[in-house]
């Protein structure tokens, strides 16, 4: 039992990935191509596959200024299952509290709410993203529809450090949307 288990862990990563979302090499936001940087997929304790994703930048852009907020990105999420939206919650409040200190969770506090309220639960093939544009802020959409935009700079600093912190929700996982 133990043999069939171990092949099929083994097998399920490569098949997943052939049968997976592939997302294209450019997005297009409001006119302006983005390339893609890096994508991952999601799993359950590495057998159960929730959602894939990948990271977006504008031409040229390098992951430092990814994280440093200094070029317009884009985080293209594509669920492949359904996910509650209070385990959503749940996992990004955890992930906030790994990489922001009381202060800064308190400073995003009002935005977060607004965009936490935007959520829902998600259905197999749902799409997410979350859009930053210096200057603009942060825009959440939905199956391609556009729900809100965060203007506060703080924001997209500290919120988007789910995926792109020091402390992310996986390391491989931002390792991968960075492409290192």
């Amino acid at each position: 039992v133990r043999f069939w288990a171990l092949l099929l862990v083994g097998l399920w990563r490569p098949l997943g990935a052939l049968l997976g979302a592939r997302f294209p090499d450019v997005a297009t936001v409001d006119g302006t191509p983005l390339t893609k940087l890096g994508e991952h997929r999601s799993s359950y304790k590495r057998l159960l596959p929730l959602y894939d994703i990948a990271l977006f930048v504008e031409a040229g852009a390098s992951a430092e200024q990814v994280q440093a907020r200094n070029c317009a990105f884009q985080i293209q999420f594509h669920y492949l299952r359904t996910i509650r939206k209070d385990t959503i919650l749940r996992s990004a409040d955890h992930v906030l509290r790994n990489n922001l200190s009381a202060a800064e969770r308190q400073s995003i506090a009002a935005p977060s709410q607004q965009l936490h309220a935007h959520y829902r639960t998600v259905q197999r093939g749902d799409r997410a993203a979350l859009t930053y544009r210096p200057g603009h802020g942060t825009t959440f959409s939905f199956n391609a529809a556009p729900l809100i935009t965060l203007p506060q700079p703080a924001f997209a600093e500290h919120y988007l450090k789910i995926w792109l912190g020091e402390r992310p929700i996986s390391v491989k996982l931002r390792d991968d949307l960075l492409d290192r």
